[in-house]
């Protein structure tokens, strides 16, 4: 018998004979097709990990074994971050969303935490026409669509807040579409 070691991250996958050592004595009489198995199930980790049996529909698997995930994890720790956006800007208004900050040209603007929700997420569709249902569903992550103007009653803070005009050369960026939502947009 011989000893299969295979070390694909710093965690080792050991073979048949520590394998069937661990067998309680009266399934050691199956050695040889516990040493097949095992071998067998080896290799197809192994070419998973390097990749030899993935197919290009075949994305959605769970990993097979603590090696196949310890070697994702790794290879997505070495791959480089994703760059994430750190200013949203529409028009004149700017999110900082590392500070939590707002402002509208050079004038900043006080938001309640529900109301920089609120005003992140439509900057992030800019232009798009947003519907009660679609803030309820993603902003405040209802479920269902409750009989209340709380949509109406926020949006009314934020639009005054985001609306409020300093100058001639600045007009209104919220915007209600009757009977349907809202739009937030540099042009009116």
């Amino acid at each position: 018998m011989h000893n299969v070691s295979i070390t694909p991250s710093p965690r080792t996958l050991r073979t048949e004979a520590q394998a069937a050592a661990a067998l309680p004595a009266d399934l050691s009489g199956l050695e040889g097709v516990i040493h097949s198995l095992l071998l067998s199930a080896l290799e197809k980790i192994v070419d998973r990990m390097n990749g030899a049996s993935l197919r290009s529909d075949d994305q959605s698997r769970r990993p097979l074994a603590i090696a196949e995930t310890d070697s994702s994890i790794e290879s997505s720790v070495r791959s480089p971050a994703e760059r994430r956006e750190t200013m949203l800007r529409v028009g004149s208004l700017e999110l900082d969303l590392i500070n939590r900050t707002a402002k509208r040209g050079d004038r900043p603007i006080d938001l309640l935490p529900s109301e920089f929700r609120l005003l992140k997420y439509m900057m992030q569709r800019g232009g798009q026409l947003l519907t009660r249902a679609k803030l309820f569903q993603d902003v405040w992550h209802y479920k269902f669509l409750p009989e209340t103007n709380l949509v109406d009653v926020h949006m009314g803070r934020l639009r005054r807040k985001v609306n409020k005009v300093n100058g001639p050369n600045e007009a209104p960026m919220i915007r209600t579409v009757r009977g349907v939502g809202f739009i937030l947009s540099a042009t009116p």
